[in-house]
């Protein structure tokens, strides 16, 4: 098979000052077309502003997947970010995103905004410091279907190879990778359809499951923000409000907070509908279209430092009936033989846990290496 380097994977960096702001007309074109998943119908960027989802640290450790997804985290230098669980704002959020622009200069690229009634430009540098994200890697547009991420999605869908324009991020077999993917897509590349994925998506997934990748994430991010449709974003503009040092108007309204708790799981088809956080059951997809019911914790089977991150369903088969077998014999009260097999058709209180302060990018600037 031919390897491509990432640098053979992106056209040259386009200028977007030419086009209209957000605001500037109700329905047009959609500028995202990194989007691996069927377009949604003409949206408006009208309406009220949606609050940036926050982890539900009770689930994930009931689910027995919290170190592996802390360490995606870590591993995409999200930390910081995560750990950002302040109040986010209607006035604030909506006037943010609505505004927001992205010019990659070949040079510096900048961004543009309003806070209130104040406009900004400010370089990306300053963007990604704000929120605490590295900056460094490409910032251009990353080309059609590359080879990099396709390949990584087939890796987690246990070789999904339909078309790659019905990818999903339910198809993601691993539930720390899952839960990590549904993460970005409501916190950071805020959407209200969290069925599809991108290649926004897999750009994150890739540097959080090697801990190397020349994408520019902050890039991926201002790409995000001058597309159309929901208003997400409340946390990326209450981070710069704070690192301009700008007031936060004493007028605006707080967004009720949002946590991926087994209630949102549940909607995610993640877990079954009749979980409990003491009695998880995961709904595992594979790629032909057969559903099978897992009990949480499986950290034997399920751990991301396992040698594929998919598993067939041989594996899995197997797994359960050793897990069987040995509870059988660890337990004189026997109920009968779980079927793990079904047919696909088709907020809680947390705790935090403590987080290791090198995990920041903006711990160390000195080996990062100079914008081209």
């Amino acid at each position: 098979m031919k390897k491509f380097s990432f640098g053979e994977l992106f056209k040259k960096g386009t200028t977007s000052t030419g086009r209209p702001s957000r605001a500037a007309t109700r329905i047009r074109q959609s500028y995202n077309e990194d989007i691996l998943a069927p377009s949604f119908a003409p949206e408006e960027d009208h309406g009220p502003p949606n609050a940036s989802t926050f982890p539900c640290y009770d689930f994930l450790r009931n689910a027995g997947i919290l170190e592996d997804f802390l360490t995606l985290v870590n591993r995409a230098g999200l930390t910081t970010y995560m750990s950002d669980e302040r109040e986010q704002y209607h006035m604030l959020t909506k006037i943010f995103v609505e505004s927001f622009q992205f010019d990659n200069k070949q040079y510096e690229p900048t961004v543009a905004f309003r806070i209130y009634g104040k406009t900004v430009t400010m370089p990306l540098k300053d963007f990604c410091c704000a929120l605490d994200i590295a900056p460094v890697g490409t910032a251009s547009r990353i080309d059609d279907n590359p080879r990099d991420l396709l390949e990584l999605y087939r890796g987690i869908t246990e070789d999904d190879c339909r078309t790659i324009q019905r990818g999903k991020i339910r198809n993601i077999q691993l539930p720390a990778i899952k839960y990590f993917a549904y993460y970005i897509a409501t916190s950071i590349l805020g959407r209200e359809n969290t069925s599809n994925i991108s290649s926004y998506h897999l750009a994150f997934l890739h540097i959080a499951l090697t801990g190397q990748t020349s994408y520019h994430l902050g890039a991926l991010i201002a790409r995000r923000l001058t597309t159309r449709g929901p208003i997400f974003g409340g946390t990326i503009a209450l981070r710069v409000l704070t690192y301009l040092n700008l007031p936060l108007d004493p007028n605006d309204v707080p967004l009720a907070p949002r946590r991926l708790d087994i209630t949102a799981m549940k909607s995610h088809h993640f877990v079954t509908t009749d979980s409990t956080l003491d009695n998880m059951v995961y709904r595992m997809l594979f790629s032909d279209g057969e559903e099978k019911e897992i009990p949480l914790p499986q950290p034997g089977l399920l751990s991301i430092d396992r040698q594929s991150w998919s598993c067939t369903k041989e594996e899995v088969d197997e797994h359960m009936k050793i897990q069987e077998f040995h509870q059988q014999h660890d337990s004189e009260d026997v109920g009968t033989s779980y079927d793990h097999t079904v047919t696909y058709p088709g907020a809680s209180s947390s705790t935090y846990p403590e987080y290791d302060p090198s995990s920041s990018y903006y711990g160390d600037t000195t080996s990062w290496d100079r914008w081209d």
